[in-house]
């Protein structure tokens, strides 16, 4: 968890501290433009720049890489600093862009920051939401949630669907509990593969299922429970929408 709170701590203070700033700066570089000096030392900084920062993103590429081969799940922070390196390539390309086409207009600076910086801002967001999805355990979707009580009742051994909850793991990832109805003339051992069929299906066609456990049991006397969970489902969208 330390991961996702040290991400989004990052997300919020480039919000509230270099976005502003850029912001600013752009919009006043805009009201008033001045003449930039020095295009060719300025072209040859911004060129080294961008070599370093792009050998910094394959580097951040690879370690996301291994990362991800021995702990299985990738690390938010390294991905924050692969898409950083990334934002930073693009946004010297834009500066080294800006400081040729200055020739013909000082606005070209205040416009290039305020672009730059509207993406910084749109990534930034993006990154606080991913990681406080994790932190405060936020369920999949409704539409993810149907989906997989829909794949679980298309297996004709399966009654009923009594109970689903979800968690974000990691972006994206989600860890799913379920407690199903099977049909009570089954042995154990065609209801394990039963349940083997269903976390298959699931699997296949459910992107983002990373962990799931379901819970056979036998059929009750109550009326069908998935109805009213799928019933539940369409309301909280409705809500959100």
């Amino acid at each position: 968890m330390y991961l996702y709170v040290f991400g989004f701590a990052l997300s919020i203070i480039a919000l509230g501290s270099i976005v502003t700033i850029g912001f600013i700066e752009g919009l006043q570089a805009f009201l008033r433009p001045k003449i930039i000096e020095n295009i060719s030392f300025g072209i040859l900084l911004i060129s080294i720049a961008m070599i370093f920062d792009f050998t910094s993103a394959i580097l951040a590429f690879k370690d996301i890489k291994v990362y991800l081969d021995a702990a299985g799940y990738s690390n938010p922070l390294l991905k924050a600093v692969l898409v950083e390196n990334i934002y930073d390539v693009v946004g010297e390309s834009v500066a080294l862009t800006t400081l040729f086409l200055s020739k013909w207009s000082n606005m070209v600076d205040g416009i290039s920051s305020m672009i730059l910086n509207t993406m910084l801002t749109i990534y930034m967001v993006k990154l606080a939401k991913e990681n406080i999805d994790v932190l405060v355990n936020r369920a999949a979707s409704p539409e993810t949630i149907a989906r997989i009580v829909k794949i679980t009742l298309s297996n004709p051994a399966i009654r009923d669907v009594n109970t689903i909850k979800t968690l974000t793991i990691e972006p994206q990832k989600y860890a799913v509990f379920m407690e199903v109805e099977v049909d009570p003339e089954l042995s154990l051992a065609e209801i394990e593969q039963v349940i083997d069929d269903v976390k298959s299906d699931i699997r296949r066609f459910v992107e983002g299922v990373q962990y799931l456990v379901i819970e056979p049991k036998r059929p009750d006397s109550s009326p069908k429970t998935h109805k009213e969970l799928l019933r539940k489902l369409r309301k909280t969208k409705r809500d959100r929408r």
